[in-house]
């Protein structure tokens, strides 16, 4: 009962953001495209044509995702940039990238996708109407919560959670966020 009730209440959180938008049609505040202007390219390619991401696009397709971030649904990514794939431990990223380590891998690639859309201008309403905090679903076994402090937003809070960087990259069925460090597998 609870843990439906948890879930419920993450759900309910990625509908606010995502209906907090003006207008899907039209650039948000930071001149960015929405779902309307998206890319023609799909999620993955989208996410293996950014340089930054490579390393993030090489886990998605080890863990057997590429198919699906070139379907229809739409997604929200949180991908770590090069650099912070290459700060996990050798031996971590070695383990990730075997045959073993495919099920820790798929967790860990879906800890950091959300269902659904969300543009940047819908999580700044919504960050800002929840007074800096909101949670959103992921597909992982842990709701992400994103948090403004000063101009950063963070998955989580403290130095250490993860910090969105850079521009969004939009493509046809998502978004992607690039974010500074890997966010823990759950447990």
């Amino acid at each position: 009962m609870v843990r439906h009730t948890f879930l419920g209440t993450a759900m309910v959180a990625t509908l606010m953001l995502a209906g907090c938008g003006k207008n899907d049609a039209s650039p948000d505040a930071k001149g960015s495209a929405t779902v309307a202007e998206a890319s023609s390219k799909d999620l993955f390619d989208a996410l293996d044509d950014s340089s930054d991401l490579s390393e993030s696009a090489k886990l998605v397709k080890a863990a057997g995702l590429e198919k699906t971030f070139e379907g229809v649904g739409s997604y929200t990514l949180f991908a770590p940039t090069n650099a912070a794939i290459e700060a996990l431990p050798e031996a971590d990223r070695k383990a990730l990238e075997s045959n073993e380590g495919k099920v820790q891998l798929l967790a860990l690639v879906s800890q950091h996708l959300s269902p659904g859309y969300v543009a940047k201008s819908d999580m700044d309403q919504g960050l800002e109407r929840a007074k800096g905090t909101v949670r959103l679903a992921s597909l992982g076994g842990q709701p992400l919560t994103l948090t403004r402090e000063g101009d950063a937003i963070r998955l989580g809070s403290g130095e250490d959670a993860p910090k969105l960087v850079g521009e969004p990259i939009v493509a046809r069925n998502g978004v992607i966020y690039p974010i500074d460090r890997v966010l823990p597998a759950p447990q």
